[in-house]
């Protein structure tokens, strides 16, 4: 079943919405602190530090499996939402 252009735009602009709403509000928290900054330098410096004394090899291969595992997660959850959509359609078409 193919969807018109128009309702993709709908969607899109309804998640884009959402994602500024949400952005809007972390914004407005981590704006106050004073230590955000420092945290963040301090974080890539920690893992620069932990990078720098592993292999390659092993740094590829843990980065291919997380990857692996990512579109897993993804495409699981893609499918559970595309049953939970068709659920409900036929629930209202009811």
């Amino acid at each position: 079943m193919a969807r018109s252009p128009a309702e993709i735009e709908a969607d899109i602009a309804v998640t884009r919405r959402v994602i500024e709403r949400q952005l809007d509000a972390l914004g407005h928290v981590v704006e106050g602190r004073w230590w955000a900054p420092y945290t963040v330098v301090a974080g890539a410096f920690a893992v620069g530090f932990l990078l720098s004394r592993m292999p390659i090899g092993r740094v590829v291969g843990i980065s291919a499996r997380a990857v692996q595992t990512g579109l897993a997660v993804a495409t699981t959850l893609a499918a559970v939402d595309r049953f939970v959509a068709e659920r409900r359609r036929l629930a209202r078409a009811a």
